[in-house]
Formats: C-alpha cells, structure tokens, sequence
C-alpha cells in the first residue's frame, strides 16, 4: 500500500508540471527576435504595469512591479521590482519582451538577469535595441527561493508601449 501512494503522488506530481505547459503559436511567417542586455538606464517615461490582474496567493512575494521605457525609436527599457515579504536566499528575473500579433502577444526577446542573493528586494533592467515599430509589453517572471529551499514564482505584466 505504501509503495502505490507514493507512485499515486508522484503521478499527481507529473501531471500537475505538464499541465503547468503552455503551447505558444507564433502565426505564420517569421518571428522577428532581438537580443537583451542587462543594463541600467534612467527615463522620465516608464509606463506601467497593468493592475487589472487579480494577484494569487503567494507565501514570500509580494509583488513584481513591472515596467517599460522607451529609451529610444527603437530601444526600449524593461525593468522588474521584486518586493518581498522577508530576506531570500536568491531572487532571479527571467524578462519577456512581447509584441502584439493580432490579438496575442508573441515573445520576440528573452533574458535572464543577474541573481539576487540575501536580500527582501531587488530592482533588475534589461534592453532590447533594435525594435521595429509595434506595440510592446514586458513579462517579467521572478523565482524567490528562501533559506529553507522552499521557492515560489510570481509573473508581472507591464502596460502597453507603442514604438
């Protein structure tokens, strides 16, 4: 008996990380895609995130603050402020630079910014250069691990920015 409910578990377990899997259609034709940098920048016009989301229940973040700037015709600033409740032993930003394609958005840039370690909160910028016009929003996608191995990930959504 005890063997069948750890492989009952373990089934639950697998079935639970291909459930998490999300199919993304680019549409047809080629995708365009830009490299991206970490880097700091300063700019008056930062839009937003997009506060319509309702925020589901997490132990340690609190919030991903998510934005983006437009630093140039076609450079765009991308910056993620991850707020937690207590010290963590790593926080890591994965960033998503997303075009509007019809009516979804469509990754053209991704990167992974430095980690974090032995701090509450953190503050990470990316950019994208390069950028032919469109309308743009950031994904920002931030794993917090405590002292303990416990982790936990958290996705912002900045507003929209037209180039």
């Amino acid at each position: 008996m005890r063997n069948s409910n750890k492989f009952l578990v373990m089934m639950l377990v697998c079935l639970m990380a291909l459930v998490q899997i999300v199919p993304v259609y680019a549409g047809e034709g080629s995708v365009e895609w830009y490299e991206m940098n970490e880097e700091n920048f300063e700019t008056v016009e930062i839009i937003e995130r997009n506060d319509t989301d309702i925020a589901p229940y997490t132990l340690y973040i609190m919030d991903v603050i998510t934005s983006t700037a437009k630093l140039s015709s076609s450079k765009l600033g991308l910056r993620a402020d991850v707020l937690c409740s207590s010290k963590m032993r790593s926080i890591d930003v994965t960033f998503y630079l997303q075009k509007k394609s019809g009516s979804s958005w469509v990754n053209v840039s991704s990167g992974s910014a430095s980690t974090a370690t032995n701090v509450s909160s953190t503050v990470k910028q990316m950019t994208v250069s390069g950028l032919s016009s469109g309308i743009y929003r950031t994904k920002a996608v931030a794993f917090v691990q405590d002292y303990y191995g416990y982790g936990e990930t958290f996705t912002g959504y900045s507003g929209t920015l037209s180039i």
